[in-house]
């Protein structure tokens, strides 16, 4: 019995170190094979790693949470609008600057690291759902969805996925802390982490009810809503007001007040209509997306995923489309992992292809896109 647990143990560590290395291999291929794209196109005379580090250390968000890894929240000033970003990431930015004395790369670091974890998380979400077999169908998907990118530089799109699908997971295993601690630590970095409190309240309410018991430890899910609880009080601490992210939301750059889903998709619908150079990137891309992703929900419940992974996917989809000006909708739904297990369940192996493919063209267009510093965000 002894050896058998060894070897049980010795094949969980050798399964997570090959999922681990090739997720994050699987974006820097797609991303290299971008970067050789624009090469070959004599847009780029430098090579990749300079051109990374100067290209992407000043691209979207990135200069955002290098200002706030170094410099922390600003009270008032030029700066003060900051806080509308979360503090979980820049904070272990701050954290692992200390070692490697560098706030870019101890971010690159930091998204890699959570990238690799999610991946395995995927799958093994995956496997407990739908088998083996399917598992690495959803993990697929996953390291090939076409803003796979984002999660490679310094952006909080690997830190909170790794904290939505281990959140999920222990969900289903009923390790209610562990669960609950690390729903409030996605709450912590986005708000849509709020979205976790759904599966596992219903997850934990029907643990009780089958049991025939109240039990203590699944009160633990309602750490979730601390994390957020923690974003607004450091609002109120830092600048007087729990709700002063909204104000900074509102205003320039973002413009972000929060709309009724059918308004947003009515405004994303004329500014596709307008502005023809960014209708596929963003506009288009993102209202195909929203009753793409409804479509999939519901297929995911004739196929039977689990009500909760259902219900953290509807959560996720509303609150994410709630946002007034949504031009990172694309990158968004990236976090809603529920699609990918409901991909790994689809029957239909020539559907199932033409997504992948899809998926796969569309991946490298993008991260094209990304590195000519086109409008992808």
């Amino acid at each position: 019995m002894g050896k058998l647990k060894i070897k049980d143990k010795f094949n969980d560590y050798s399964l997570f170190v090959k999922i681990f290395g090739a997720t994050i291999a699987i974006h820097w291929i797609i991303i290299i094979l971008a970067y050789i794209l624009l090469y070959m196109n004599k847009e780029v005379n430098v090579g990749f790693f300079e051109y990374f580090y100067t290209k992407f250390s000043h691209s979207g968000d990135t200069p955002h949470y290098l200002n706030i890894a170094e410099n922390g929240y600003a009270s008032e000033g030029e700066f003060a609008n900051l806080i509308v970003f979360y503090p979980l990431y820049p904070l272990l930015m701050k954290i692992l600057a200390f070692v490697v004395r560098d706030y870019f790369v101890s971010g690159i670091i930091i998204s890699n690291v959570c990238l690799g974890i999610s991946g395995y998380y995927l799958y093994m979400l995956t496997k407990k759902e739908l088998g083996k077999e399917k598992a690495y169908d959803g993990w697929l998907i996953y390291v090939i969805y076409p803003f796979g990118m984002f999660t490679i530089m310094v952006f909080t799109e690997s830190l909170f996925i790794m904290l939505v699908l281990m959140s999920l997971y222990y969900i289903s295993e009923n390790k209610w802390f562990a669960a609950g601690i690390l729903g409030m630590f996605a709450a912590l970095s986005r708000s849509q982490g709020i979205a976790l409190l759904v599966p596992a309240v219903y997850e934990a309410v029907l643990y009780m009810v089958r049991n025939r018991k109240f039990t203590v430890k699944s009160l633990s899910v309602f750490f979730i809503p601390v994390g957020t609880f923690i974003y607004l009080l450091m609002n109120k601490v830092i600048q007087g007001d729990w709700l002063s992210f909204v104000a900074h939301e509102e205003a320039e750059p973002w413009y972000n007040t929060p709309k009724w889903i059918s308004q947003n998709l009515a405004q994303h619908y004329d500014m596709a209509l307008q502005y023809f150079s960014l209708s596929m990137i963003i506009y288009w891309l993102q209202i195909i997306l929203y009753f793409a992703a409804l479509a999939a929900l519901f297929y995911g419940i004739k196929k039977k995923i689990s009500t909760s992974l259902i219900a953290f996917g509807g959560a996720y989809i509303f609150l994410s489309y709630l946002h007034g000006w949504l031009i990172s909708g694309p990158r968004y739904m990236m976090g809603c992992v529920t699609l990918y297990i409901i991909y790994a369940a689809v029957e239909n192996k020539y559907v199932k292809q033409a997504i992948f493919v899809t998926c796969g063209l569309m991946s490298v267009f993008i991260a094209l896109g990304f590195w000519q510093g086109q409008a992808i965000m």
